[in-house]
């Protein structure tokens, strides 16, 4: 089932609305407290998501919504490094899902604009509730914190086996010099 533009354009206006929801809650509670990860992750998402209802990169939504997802991760790796932010689990779970946006939204546009597909099948489907379910949980995350889909847990542990083979192949380049 693919969402119309009428039903796309409510949970657009949702997402929007959950964005800035989670900015102003995560504002009220991170008053007097010195960690502000979370605020500065759901001030970025919501400028994100509320600019590109209105300003365009593209003449195609599709491409006009990757586009924005990619600056987006580029900004939160960009404030990520230069604020000398460590991970945590909001950072996780916003890059992974708009990873997975992204991805969803280049198949998409790949279909429907260069291989000029006009009927629906399964990837219609998978884009329709992937993206929304993904915009949910993404928003989810920044008014809990939590790591709920364990995500960053799965993420920390393969980091840490891909530190270990590398701190081992250092070793072992520098014990056969």
């Amino acid at each position: 089932m693919y969402i119309d533009a009428f039903l796309g354009d409510l949970l657009g206006a949702f997402i929007e609305w959950g964005f800035l929801m989670a900015f102003l809650f995560n504002l009220a509670i991170n008053i007097n407290k010195t960690d502000s990860r979370v605020l500065v992750i759901s001030f970025i998402m919501m400028i994100s998501y509320f600019i590109s209802g209105f300003v365009k990169l593209s003449i195609y939504s599709y491409l006009n919504w990757l586009y924005f997802d990619l600056l987006t991760i580029f900004v939160i790796l960009a404030w990520m490094y230069f604020a000398k932010v460590v991970n945590f689990c909001g950072t996780t779970y916003i890059l992974f899902g708009l990873t997975l946006n992204s991805i969803l939204m280049l198949s998409i546009y790949i279909d429907i604009f260069i291989y000029e597909n006009k009927s629906e099948w399964f990837l219609w489907t998978l884009y329709s509730f992937g993206v929304n379910t993904v915009d949910v949980s993404m928003i989810l995350v920044l008014l809990v914190n939590k790591d709920f889909l364990y995500l960053h847990k799965a993420y920390t542990r393969m980091f840490e086996k891909f530190s270990n083979i590398n701190s081992m192949n250092e070793r072992h380049l520098l014990k056969n010099k």
